[in-house]
């Protein structure tokens, strides 16, 4: 019979192994000070996953030592048997019960008691077990002691998950399982010898979430990061940086120069990603920064940031790779102000709309028109339309900027029919891949074009911006077309177009592009493709319109080969509203 003075004992030195609650040593003291608390030779504690049918031992005493941990399978053994919430307990003749546990026979264990081991919300999640090699009988004290000690260890056990998936929410990137920008800092920041840093971009990641789903773009996601990291291994660290960037910090063991590195990874991508019953052929740019051999080390963030800026300009100067240099800093700044000067004429309407007429070759007689936006500012005075549209792509503005052009177009086209002096003929709008691809591109065009007919507009696209996302892009262009809307492919001729989505299309004007017109005549090579596309758009009962012509002779072989339409510098310049108004009034 236990005595009061030995029951005081045991809870006290049970109290005293408690103490060390949060120290890595908690329960490895604890199940070494349970077996001389229960005198039995073995304790375990172990750890039980969800839906698992294993136990992972988190501390095992046996005879005194400290054991290794190890796994078993819980089928056919007695802790298999240990209810949700209470104790079980075999007194004797553990082993013969249970054959199939060879631990015990090779234990010689003779009697087993198990605790389970539960959270706050009564999940089992391991168990502990006492073992000993004589027949005992858990008296209420040991089994009050045992209960104690599974609620604290249920509640350490349940403390370090929770810290273990803040951690993972911390430092893992939830979709691809890489590590995260915060794990990407805190990584560089205890590195002392990187030499490089790449940030790779998937070009027009977007569209595949805007065409399919999220679900499919991040499934795409985690596929890339699948096939980076296996090809990169061990040659370095890699990490999701934003939505569709990936950083690579390499480390000695690859070796090879950035522009190796860059031109092996942009290998990995001539395969295409496959997704259940899409297939993705990915193209990629690459930032990257090197610390200069010559200099101190210095803070491998900086690295970071340096890539991303270079990544900024491979982006802009759409290339594949572009490595830092201190400029750089300078035009990233220049463009973030050109960026809020941009937004700013956005808001207060500062743009502006010249049209440059189009013309019958034979006579010269205007026959329509193409609206281009301009934009003055006053700081910066006329900003090219080259510096600023490629911006408003970049930073997602080109269907606000589209919708204000529609705008100021309609309302332009109503002011001069009001005048006495309509266009004679369509005003010719371009419409970029950005725009085409909005869902709501139907619904914007037929709100914006109240009040005026359908055919006096005709919207231009090239041939390049069809071909990004062909059958997005066949079913808006023809939904407007049912609508009594027109469409012109611009540039023909320096895309990628297929004859077979050309006739889906059903365009009715075909332009073709000023670096054809701009060798004729006298180019063997280029009459022949103009003469190519007048027959094809002859077949195909398109309209001709030549773009850039700048001289008489050009106008002369061009309506002679058989194409009827131009527009130009020769015939005139993109004019203001004004003086766009008193050509035509004077013709």
């Amino acid at each position: 019979m236990t005595t009061l003075s030995q029951r005081d004992s045991k809870f006290s030195r049970l109290a005293n192994a408690m103490t060390r609650t949060g120290y890595e040593d908690f329960l490895p003291q604890l199940a070494h000070e349970l077996a001389n608390i229960l005198d039995v030779e073995y304790v375990m504690i172990a750890r039980i996953a969800d839906n698992d049918n294993v136990a992972e031992t988190l501390a095992v005493s046996g005879r005194g030592k400290l054991l290794d941990n190890f796994s078993y399978p819980l089928t056919g053994t007695p802790c298999e048997t240990i209810p949700e919430r209470e104790p079980c307990q075999y007194q004797r003749g553990v082993a013969k019960q249970f054959p199939d546990d060879l631990l015990l026979a090779d234990l010689g264990v003779e009697s087993y008691f198990g605790m389970p081991i539960v959270t706050s919300d009564g999940r089992k999640i391991g168990l502990i077990g006492a073992m000993s090699t004589s027949a005992t009988f858990m008296d209420t004290d040991n089994v009050e002691i045992l209960r104690i000690a599974a609620a604290q260890v249920g509640s350490e056990l349940e403390l370090s998950s929770k810290k273990s998936h803040i951690q993972t929410l911390t430092y893992e990137d939830e979709v691809t399982g890489l590590p995260n920008r915060q794990q990407l800092r805190e990584y560089l920041r205890h590195q002392n010898d990187v030499h490089t840093v790449l940030l790779v971009d998937l070009r027009r990641f977007k569209d595949i979430n805007d065409l399919h789903s999220h679900s499919t773009g991040d499934t795409v996601l985690y596929a890339v990061a699948d096939r980076l990291q296996s090809r990169i291994a061990s040659r370095g660290f890699i990490a999701r940086f934003s939505s569709d960037e990936f950083a690579i910090v390499p480390n000695p063991r690859w070796q090879a120069t950035v522009e190796a590195m860059a031109a092996e990874i942009d290998q990995w991508f001539y395969e295409p990603i496959n997704c259940g019953q899409h297939e993705f052929f990915l193209d990629i740019c690459i930032g990257a920064a090197k610390r200069d051999p010559s200099t101190l080390p210095v803070n491998a963030n900086e690295l970071l940031r340096k890539a991303s800026v270079a990544l900024a300009e491979a982006k802009v100067a759409n290339c594949k790779l572009m490595l830092f240099a201190e400029q750089m800093v300078e035009s990233l700044k220049q463009r973030q102000r050109l960026f809020d000067r941009f937004l700013r004429a956005l808001r207060d309407d500062k743009f502006s709309l010249h049209f440059q007429p189009q013309v019958a070759l034979k006579d010269g007689a205007i026959v329509g028109a193409e609206a281009l936006c301009r934009w003055y500012d006053e700081d910066l005075g006329w900003v090219s339309p080259a510096e600023f549209i490629p911006l408003a792509e970049e930073r997602g503005l080109m269907p606000a900027l589209g919708d204000w052009v529609l705008q100021a177009a309609v309302k332009q086209l109503k002011d001069w029919q009001a005048a006495g002096s309509p266009l004679p003929g369509p005003l010719s709008i371009n419409i970029s891949n950005k725009q085409l691809e909005s869902s709501s591109f139907c619904q914007r065009v037929l709100e914006l074009t109240q009040g005026i007919a359908p055919d006096a507009l005709i919207f231009e696209l090239t041939e390049s911006a069809v071909m990004r996302s062909p059958e997005t892009n066949i079913k808006q262009v023809n939904t407007l077309k049912d609508k009594g809307f027109r469409w012109a492919i611009d540039d023909f001729g320096t895309g990628y177009s297929s004859l077979s989505y050309l006739t889906r299309l059903r365009a009715d004007v075909l332009k073709i592009d000023r670096s054809f017109v701009a060798r004729v005549p006298g180019s063997q090579h280029d009459e022949s493709l103009i003469k190519t596309i007048i027959a094809m758009a002859n077949s195909m009962q398109m309209k001709l319109v030549a773009e850039g012509i700048e001289h008489p002779e050009q106008a002369q072989y061009l309506h002679r080969t058989g194409c009827e339409f131009g527009q130009g510098y020769y015939f005139s310049h993109p004019l203001p509203a004004e003086a766009f108004f008193e050509k035509i009034r004077n013709q």
